[in-house]
């Protein structure tokens, strides 16, 4: 069962209005090598907003395979299926909770160190306890670890 991490967000209009009953699209594409094998991997997570435009999702962290090729692509649609956003090529690191403006702002270099292993990946989590219990699969010796105190 691969490992998750819960990202989360905040759908506002052009207004910075909260977006109530948006939906949020997520989807996993690409292919890896897992186990010695290369697969393709998809997966369509979806999530609707609440009345603050607030939505969760716990999507597969895709830091686990060997040559990192796999991405996120996230996409907001208001209530009348107009699209209000949409954030392509993130890269989830590890299991931890990640707000989806810290994901898009960590992808690009956590995508590097994947395919690099002398690059360091950044690593979010509010406390260092969270990051320790990670699985010992989901840490790489190089991991910058930023703790927020959230």
């Amino acid at each position: 069962m691969p490992n998750k991490a819960t990202v989360s967000g905040v759908m506002q209009d052009a207004n910075l209005d909260p977006v109530q009953g948006g939906k949020i699209v997520a989807t996993f594409v690409g292919s890896d090598i897992f186990d010695g094998g290369v697969r393709i991997v998809t997966q369509k997570v979806e999530a609707t907003t609440d009345d603050h435009g607030e939505w969760s999702m716990d999507l597969i962290v895709n830091a686990e395979g060997e040559n990192a090729s796999t991405s996120w692509t996230i996409e907001g649609f208001n209530q009348y299926v107009t699209s209000v956003f949409k954030a392509e090529k993130l890269f989830i690191a590890s299991a931890t909770p990640v707000q989806l403006g810290a994901l898009e702002k960590i992808s690009a270099a956590n995508l590097a160190a994947a395919r690099n292993a002398v690059n360091a990946r950044l690593i979010v989590v509010g406390s260092f306890a969270e990051y320790a219990a990670l699985p010992a699969s989901m840490k790489q010796p190089n991991d910058a670890i930023l703790v927020t105190g959230v």
